[in-house]
């Protein structure tokens, strides 16, 4: 059961979070779509003001996405932070500031020829697309279920150019018009039969990520390399690729905009996006 955190209350610092006795955090893991970013894809004043005072109390915040990097510069851009980063729902982890690769889990591109012709078989309709470490290539169609039209054209055979590519592959994208997405990832996460780990994010595909990859992954991962117990980890998400982090987290956090899902996942449940619930978060944090 999650608690319902106020903006105006400070129970957030006040209440004993079960899973952790870390008065503060060394580390705040921070979902971007429909968790930072407002409805509108926007990231506001108080959100962007927040987040540095974080980092300037020492704070390692480490904004953790579904979104690959190719896709991310605009955001990236906006928030101004150039530190660690989490792309590809743990795919890959980046010091943006050092450009360098942390780590990257990539997915088996003969598995991925695989399960996406299981998929066809089974789902006529089904459309892909590819993230590949630095580039993306998505069927015709595609460009119809993401928010921001991709900068570069449909390929005529995804296939083929799975051949080709020399590039690793961090996500497969699946979406079928004439489905819902529920029914979707069940025929996904069913086919897969654990060899992949299946997710969504508020839009309308899943995303497919390599064996036993999720933002809880890469976030663990980088906790060790940082010397943080988990207990000093704090993360914050609204959506079904978040799960997993809010539960490993020290202490998590839903969106008021999160499904009921999310926040049973969680500790407690902020304001939503469109309320500042991350500032909120941050602001009690720093005047504890």
């Amino acid at each position: 059961m999650s608690d319902q955190v106020d903006g105006d209350c400070g129970m957030i610092l006040d209440a004993q979070a079960p899973k952790t006795r870390a008065v503060s955090p060394g580390m705040l893991a921070v979902d971007v779509d429909g968790t930072m970013l407002r409805a509108d894809g926007t990231l506001s004043d108080r959100v962007h003001r927040a987040l540095h005072a974080a980092v300037d109390a020492g704070v390692h915040v480490v904004p953790s996405t579904g979104r690959p990097e190719v896709v991310a510069a605009e955001i990236v851009e906006a928030t101004g932070l150039n530190q660690y980063w989490v792309f590809g729902n743990g795919a890959v982890t980046r010091h943006l500031e050092h450009d360098r690769l942390v780590r990257g889990f990539w997915i088996d591109q003969a598995m991925v020829v695989q399960i996406m012709s299981e998929l066809r078989a089974l789902l006529p309709s089904v459309v892909f697309a590819v993230e590949f470490a630095s580039s993306l290539a998505y069927e015709a169609g595609f460009e119809n279920v993401v928010p921001n039209k991709p900068t570069v054209p449909p390929v005529p055979d995804l296939f083929a150019t799975l051949a080709t590519h020399q590039s690793p592959v961090q996500k497969v994208l699946v979406s079928d018009p004439g489905l819902e997405l529920g029914r979707l990832f069940q025929h996904v996460e069913e086919l897969g039969g654990g060899r992949v780990v299946p997710t969504y994010s508020g839009l309308d595909f899943i995303e497919v990520a390599a064996q036993n990859v999720t933002k809880a992954t890469a976030l663990r991962l980088l906790a060790d390399d940082l010397k943080l117990d988990v207990s000093e980890v704090w993360a914050v998400g609204d959506n079904h690729n978040d799960i997993e982090m809010l539960k490993w987290a020290g202490v998590g956090f839903a969106m008021g905009n999160a499904d009921d899902q999310v926040k049973t996942a969680a500790d407690a449940v902020l304001p939503s996006n469109d309320d500042d619930g991350v500032a909120v978060l941050i602001e009690r944090l720093l005047d504890h």
